[in-house]
């Protein structure tokens, strides 16, 4: 058997002085493709050579006469660098120091299909009436958009990517921008802002919004949406203006800050974060939060601390003000069986006393009060003319401040 090397990918010498082009018939994309399988068919799995991965099989447009399934596959021009094409689309063929061809995407302002050509049968069969080829390859280097056929040969086909609608990003002079077919996007800028005063900035994005491409005509450049795009990191500085309010563009966020300052959203370095859901995980150490000014979180939602058996410790050096008032809400401090200890030492026991000093529980004081001043007003005492009459001559002044004795009660804080 050949081997996969030789017989699959391409080599020889080439003629330097030769522009070559060609189309996208197939993609490797993993050690399962069948080409890697049939070619290495009694080779254990995990023996098989995976140098075909990254490669792309091509129909030249010099090449009028080879069967499609003789067609050789081509490296990419870069690993490190790759830029995988799908299948219709129009690349370059490189030659190397080597004398090999590699391949490179020739990429265009529909930034989802590329040059891919919807009906490319004429490029992946051999024809003998196909017109010239190459004056194909010459209108889809310099438009960008391939030439059409009505073909009826069967062509190969993508099996699950589907063509959409992502509009390029907008640029600014001396702009590094980096934009995949599925609508992330780097952009590297100095200047993206209204007063063009140098502000680098870097703008990574996941996906374009929904929105973003409702509403605007394709193949129109946009500029990032950071509220309606997916997943966004933006590192700002100076006079860049981070377009940002909390949300999505259908369910802003409600809750108001009472506590907090809303920061300003430019005129220093910052970076900001956006996304549906945010996770920060420390796998097996600290994670800290450090800050020169002030921390807040707003929220629509729950706030909750699960801490496991590690406790809590929590120094501030001012003021703290817990608040439940804006929906009436209660506030529940649970120990179990452990204490609640107020201005105590470590042990629990009062600074000034040494001694531990409980509070008090304010039905069983008032139900004791109550006792004592009926046993108070039940009071006979004994003399040389014989015992007197029941209760103090005040006992009205008693019965007053027994009934004075639910004072003592709040009506909104509660212990056990």
């Amino acid at each position: 058997m050949k081997s996969l090397r030789a017989s699959a990918l391409s080599g020889g010498i080439i003629d330097s002085h030769k522009s070559f082009g060609g189309v996208v018939v197939d993609v490797v994309t993993d050690e399962n493709h069948k080409d890697i399988v049939e070619l290495e068919i009694n080779v254990k799995e995990e023996n098989r050579n995976i140098g075909l991965i990254g490669c792309a099989k091509i129909k030249r447009f010099d090449d009028n006469s080879s069967d499609p399934n003789n067609l050789k596959y081509y490296r990419p021009h870069s690993y490190s660098d790759l830029d995988l094409p799908i299948i219709g689309e129009t690349v370059e063929l490189i030659k190397t120091s080597g004398g090999s061809l590699v391949y490179k995407r020739l990429s265009s302002q529909n930034i989802n299909t590329g040059n891919a050509i919807t009906n490319s049968n004429e490029k992946f069969s051999p024809q003998k009436d196909t017109p010239n080829p190459s004056k194909d390859y010459k209108t889809v280097s310099q438009t960008g958009t391939a030439n059409s056929s009505n073909s009826e040969v069967d062509e190969p086909s993508n099996q699950y990517f589907e063509p959409s609608t992502i509009n390029p990003l907008q640029y600014f002079e001396g702009d590094k921008v980096i934009q995949s077919r599925f609508g992330q996007s780097i952009r590297f800028s100095g200047f993206n802002n209204e007063e063009t005063k140098f502000s680098p900035t870097i703008i990574i994005r996941n996906r374009q919004g929904d929105e973003s491409k409702k509403n605007n005509k394709k193949g129109a450049p946009i500029y990032e949406n950071i509220v309606d795009d997916g997943s966004t990191i933006v590192l700002s500085s100076g006079e860049h203006l981070l377009n940002f309010t909390p949300g999505t563009v259908d369910t802003p966020l409600e809750t108001e800050p009472i506590k907090a300052t809303e920061p300003e959203l430019k005129d220093r370095d910052q970076i900001l974060i956006n996304s549906g859901r945010i996770i920060l995980s420390s796998k097996d150490s600290e994670m800290l939060f450090y800050s020169k000014g002030d921390y807040g979180f707003i929220s629509d939602g729950k706030f909750t601390i699960d801490n496991g058996e590690g406790g809590a410790d929590l120094d501030f050096g001012d003021d703290v003000n817990i608040t439940t008032d804006r929906l009436d809400g209660n506030f529940s401090v649970l120990t179990g069986n452990g204490e609640i200890r107020l201005n105590t030492d470590e042990q629990g026991n009062s600074p000034s006393t040494g001694d531990k000093e409980p509070v008090v529980r304010g039905k069983v004081l008032v139900d004791i009060m109550s006792e004592l001043i009926d046993e108070i007003n039940k009071q006979v005492y004994s003399t040389p003319a014989g015992p007197t009459a029941v209760g103090p001559n005040n006992s009205a002044k008693f019965e007053t401040i027994k009934g004075k004795l639910t004072d003592f009660l709040s009506t909104l804080n509660y212990t056990e």
